[in-house]
């Protein structure tokens, strides 16, 4: 032992004593063994034996002389894991209440043992030493030195140390660009070290294969170190790609070309030829599909990079689409479980562990939306990519990717993917093996979305074969026709109607089909289908043949597949305004299974969304449910909100998962939107008592980004149907949340966050039209500015919502916009050119009221140029009302007359100006 800590004898027996004891079978036993060890815990030499019973527990003359061989194992193995745990709750060891000399002197020894489960756990411990401590103390120069020590194991062939390494690089390579004790940067010596072991002879292939592995995590990086040293790696890889055959060394070669396609793709250019027919070869030989997965996602990757032009791409299409034809079809074994489980079972119930989490669809005011911000763009959260396939094929699978593949090429190049893959699929579209016509079927549908205006003269033929499909004896096949005919609907529902009967009518049928996984398939192309339609055609063609067969639904699903279904409800609701049948028909379903499930059950996600968006849709017909409904989703939420809050002090209790929060607020907001200002009285009933919004205060403050997204479009619609002095008491805390968000969350690189962006600066747009900001409206038109015109943001929900509420703001303050970056003509002009483009009437009409209050208090004529004037024209043209704002407007086109007599108008645009002349 090289620190000048020793441990005490008794107290190793103990502690190992006690870590035994906690691994009993016998709860007593175990509960005492835990607190004892609580206590152990404070001890600032609990590190320090850990360590020693990790690695000397088979060493140890006191150890091997209290327990068992097997004993020992699974003390060391645990000491470990405590270790690790432990370490992680420490984070950066500020205090210093905890020794770690010995750790760090010593762990780098338990890499040497010949016991495969001592040296995973201490390379596991020694991961996070690196990513705890060492990161917080770089000048420590102990870390420098356990990273020599661990690259001179590799170089005698230490496999363990080598997974070690790749763990440390996986969780800490960028601060290996930093400077370490020494004024040493490591990232230097660790990249030499790497390509020494890639390109050494005498290295085993998992230590190879590792090493690339690590230099797969500096890539991304794009450090000058590795800049410099990447044609050497680049020929170490070529030469492994055509001599080495191992799994794991083709599976990092894989990984390695795809990230340099990402970020250095001018390294490969030259060898796109050897690389393609590399990962087309692994992709067709290989057994281990994890392999040829990752030979697939270079293709993907290859197909969809923007810095490769669709001319490099198309030479390979004639060499990649059978392949990618070839291995979208099952392989033996699942063909086998398939063959063997064709029998019907839609009459046996589910078992819990076979139903899949869902999470709740999410419908917020993250896209174009209506005068009360409800979503009314397509909204198809079917992952296109995802052929539905259930029990046998859950996971990424070489099927998924290659199907996801040439969706991708026929969405780049349709006309040269549909030439060789046609021909291919018409010749096995009668297949007499199932599955060879169940991968045709999948095929067809992943080629849909590129395809569509190619198969245009294939198509009236091809509908009605797949609808033929839906009859077959085998469930696989007539489970992806229904996927693949959804894919086909934006086709029908566009400039095919005629076809949109004939098509939905066998799918409707196939949701009473034998099999559940091909129900979930049915309703699943059914839900596809009303999000895609507008809703005068399901109110005309669809809504009683619906109506009557979720009713069906309803009363012959089990337990999986009536979670799809609230799905494929709520999008009807949402689609079409419900009426007295469709109450009679779905309520009753929903109120039972409402009342049947309870507070904690997970059924109650899908089942609140879809509440909610039946109650939104039911209006004042909701009514006579409401109370009971609101009351159960506020008990929901504040037990959910109370819980937590508990929690932080006492971290036994369990904390429900954030979707009973997301759904129970959803729902809550369904009720508002439904019921409009008549729920005020619901949700605060008397004055002063606003307990609601302090949970939503709450929620606001939560990290999870869905619970502020549904919270803050409640806040909108509180301040958009109810009197404004409801929230004035929370406002300042309300608008300090808000401005945190805008603030927080529009990093570039985090677009996670976008959704919950998108509602604040919907919600803020409402409360400055509402209630007077006077006394901050300064620091927010300024935070609403920064994202406008200082931000990268490029996501086009974020800008078109920040150019409505600039317009809001103008409606009752224009003038806080004349001092300010927005006093610009290029401001301006981005302001015009992303209105323009505004769909929902109301939010326009506000928009441009409010712009033009902003233009005549700072403009005098002489900052709008007239390719701006121009723009704000062609926008008002458009479903514009602008009679409230006549008079503006009359004021605008005069002080802009002279850019307006110097533009080149079009008659329509003349004929719309002399309406103010």
């Amino acid at each position: 032992m090289s620190s000048g800590w020793r441990p005490d004898d008794v107290a190793v027996v103990q502690l190992a004593t006690l870590l035994k004891s906690c691994m009993s079978p016998n709860h007593d036993e175990r509960t005492v063994a835990m607190d004892s060890l609580q206590q152990f815990q404070h001890q600032p030499e609990f590190f320090n034996y850990l360590c020693y019973i990790l690695i000397e527990g088979e060493a140890s003359e006191v150890l091997k002389s209290n327990f068992n061989a097997a004993d020992l194992q699974n003390n060391r193995a645990t000491a470990g894991m405590l270790l690790k745990n432990s370490m992680l709750e420490k984070g950066g060891f500020g205090k210093g209440d905890h020794d770690l000399d010995y750790v760090k002197s010593n762990i780098v020894h338990g890499l040497y043992d010949n016991n495969l489960l001592v040296s995973n756990v201490t390379g596991i411990v020694i991961t996070t030493l690196f990513s705890t401590y060492y990161r917080q103390h770089r000048e420590d120069e102990t870390g420098i030195n356990l990273l020599s020590q661990l690259l001179e194991l590799v170089s005698n062939n230490n496999e363990a140390s080598v997974k070690a390494l790749s763990k440390i690089m996986e969780d800490s390579a960028q601060f290996f660009q930093l400077e370490w004790a020494g004024n040493v940067k490591p990232i230097q010596s660790l990249i030499t070290s790497f390509l020494g072991f890639i390109s050494d002879v005498n290295m085993s292939n998992t230590i190879k294969a590792e090493s690339i592995k690590c230099i797969n995590t500096i890539i991304p990086l794009q450090t000058q170190s590795f800049t410099v040293k990447i044609d050497e790696f680049l020929s170490s890889v070529f030469h492994l790609a055509q001599t080495n055959e191992d799994d794991e060394v083709r599976t990092q070669i894989c990984i390695s070309f795809s990230s340099l396609l990402e970020f250095r793709p001018d390294k490969l250019a030259d060898n796109f030829n050897g690389i393609v027919q590399f990962m087309l070869h692994i992709i067709g030989t290989v057994h281990e599909e994890k392999v040829a997965i990752e030979a697939c996602e270079f293709l993907h990757a290859f197909a969809t990079n923007n810095n490769i032009p669709e001319h490099l791409v198309q030479p390979f299409v004639p060499d990649i689409v059978p392949v990618l034809l070839a291995k979208m079809v099952y392989n033996e074994d699942t063909i086998l479980l398939l063959e063997s489980s064709n029998d019907e079972d839609a009459n046996e119930d589910d078992k819990d562990e076979d139903i899949k989490p869902i999470a709740p669809r999410i419908v917020k005011k993250n896209d174009k939306t209506d005068s009360q911000g409800n979503n009314v763009a397509d909204d198809d959260e079917e992952d296109d990519d995802d052929d539905g396939d259930d029990d046998v094929d859950t996971q990424w699978t070489l099927r998924k990717c290659s199907a996801s593949t040439l969706d991708v090429l026929t969405n780049i190049l349709p006309h040269a993917v549909l030439e060789i893959a046609f021909p291919y699929l018409k010749e096995h579209l009668t297949s007499d093996k199932w599955y060879i016509r169940e991968a045709t079927v999948l095929a067809l549908g992943a080629m849909a979305d590129g395809g569509m205006n190619y198969f245009n003269n294939e198509l009236p033929i091809l509908i009605p074969f797949l609808v033929e499909q839906l009859k077959d004896h085998w469930a696989p096949v007539r489970k992806i026709t229904c996927w693949t005919l959804s894919r086909f609907s934006p086709w029908i529902i566009k400039d095919n109607v005629q076809f949109l009967v004939p098509v939905m009518e066998p799918i409707i049928v196939t949701l009473m089909d034998r099999k559940k996984d091909v129900q979930e398939a049915a309703i699943s192309s059914i839900a596809t289908f009303i999000e895609n339609c507008d809703p005068e055609l399901i109110e005309t063609i669809l809504y009683t043949e619906l109506l009557e067969n979720f009713d069906k639904c309803f009363r012959f699903y089990k337990k999986r597949n009536l979670i799809i279904l609230y799905d494929a409800v709520g999008r009807f609701a949402d689609k079409c305004e419900l009426d007295d049948r469709a109450m009679q028909i779905i309520l009753p379903h929903l109120i039972q299974k409402w009342e049947s499930l309870g507070d904690s059950d997970k059924e109650l996600w899908p089942l609140l969304e879809c509440l909610s968006c039946v109650a939104s849709s039911l209006g004042e017909k909701f009514a006579p449910m409401a109370p009971e409904v609101y009351s159960r989703a506020y008990r929901i939420l504040f037990n959910c909100i109370d819980i937590e809050k508990r929690s932080q002090n006492d971290p036994s209790i369990t904390v429900p998962e954030k979707d009973f929060i997301i759904t129970s607020i959803d729902l809550i907001d369904g009720i508002v939107q439904g019921l409009g200002e008549h729920s005020q009285m619901l949700l605060f009933p008397n004055d002063g008592q606003y307990q609601l919004l302090d949970i939503m205060l709450e929620c606001l403050q939560d990290v999870t980004h869905e619970v502020r997204q549904s919270t803050y479009a409640l806040l909108g619609d509180i301040v958009y149907f109810y009197k404004p002095d409801i929230v004035i008491s929370k406002l300042s805390e309300f608008l300090k949340l808000i401005n945190m968000e805008l603030v927080l969350n529009s990093s570039e690189e985090d677009t996670s966050g976008i959704p919950a962006l998108i509602n604040a600066i919907w919600a803020l747009g409402l409360i400055s039209e509402r209630i007077d900001l006077s006394s901050c409206i300064v620091e927010m038109s300024k935070a609403l500015l920064d994202l406008f015109i200082g931000s990268k943001i490029i996501d086009e929900a974020v800008i078109e919502n920040l150019a409505i509420t600039i317009g809001r703001f103008g409606l009752t303050h224009p003038e806080v916009f004349c001092n300010s970056m927005f006093a610009t003509d290029e401001a301006l002009r981005k302001w015009c050119e992303i209105s323009m483009k505004i769909e929902n009437d109301e939010e326009k009409n506000y928009a441009y009221m409010g712009f033009t209050k902003i233009v005549n208090i700072l403009d005098n004529g002489n900052l709008m140029s007239p390719a701006t004037v121009h723009k704000y024209i062609k926008g008002l043209m458009v479903n514009v009302d602008f009679q409230p704002f006549v008079n503006d407007l009359f004021d605008f086109f005069i002080r802009h007359s002279n850019q307006i007599n110097n533009l080149h108008l079009k008659d329509d645009e003349i004929a719309f100006l002399k309406q103010f002349s």
